[in-house]
C-alpha cells in the first residue's frame, strides 16, 4: 500500500495502465495515457501524448494538494490513498461528499476543519471500510443506470477493494 504522496502517485498511475494510450469508446474520458483523460486534460494532449511528469503534476495539483487529501495525517495514510483514488475515478468533490456523510459531519464537498477533526476521531479502518461500501455501491448504480459500463466493473471493484482495512 502506498504512504508518501509520490508512492500514492505511482500506484495511481499504475492501475491506470501507465504509459499505455487507450482509447476505448466505451470510456468517457476518451483517448487516456498515465490516467490522464484527453476530455479531462486536453492541454496535456496538444502534442499527441502525455508524459510522466506531466501526469505527475496532474495528479499532484488536481488529486492530491488541489483537495486537501495531502493533510490526511500518516495514521489514515489508507484513506489518504483511497481518497486520491476515489478522487482520480469520480473527482475530488465526490470523494469529500462521501467521505463527509460517512462521517456525519456537513457535506459540502470541500475539506475543512470540522471534516478533519471527524476523520481523526474515527478508528481510520472503520472509515476506510465504510468509504469502500460506499464506491463499491457507487459502481453498481452506475452500471445499474449504464449497462455499457459493466465491461469496467471488476477492474473498479477490484481497485476497490485493494483498501479493505482489517
Amino acid at each position: 500500500m502506498a504512504d508518501s504522496i509520490d508512492d500514492i502517485i505511482s500506484a495511481v498511475i499504475e492501475d491506470e495502465g501507465g504509459s499505455k494510450v487507450t482509447n476505448d469508446p466505451k470510456d468517457k474520458g476518451g483517448k487516456t495515457q498515465y490516467g490522464i483523460s484527453e476530455a479531462s486534460n486536453p492541454h496535456t494532449w496538444v502534442d499527441g501524448k502525455v508524459t510522466e511528469a506531466e501526469a505527475r503534476e496532474i495528479y499532484e495539483q488536481k488529486y492530491v494538494r488541489g483537495p486537501g487529501f495531502d493533510k490526511i495525517p500518516d495514521s489514515h495514510s489508507k484513506l489518504r490513498y483511497q481518497l486520491v483514488d476515489f478522487g482520480v475515478l469520480s473527482g475530488p468533490m465526490l470523494a469529500i461528499e462521501k467521505l463527509q456523510a460517512i462521517l456525519g459531519v456537513k457535506v459540502d464537498g470541500v475539506l475543512g476543519v470540522n471534516t478533519f477533526a471527524a476523520v481523526l476521531q474515527e478508528d481510520p479502518k472503520v472509515i476506510n471500510n465504510k468509504l469502500m461500501v460506499e464506491r463499491a455501491k457507487m459502481v453498481g448504480r452506475i452500471v445499474s443506470k449504464n449497462p455499457v459500463q459493466a465491461k469496467f466493473i471488476s477492474g473498479w471493484l477490484n481497485r476497490i477493494l485493494d483498501f479493505i482495512s482489517y
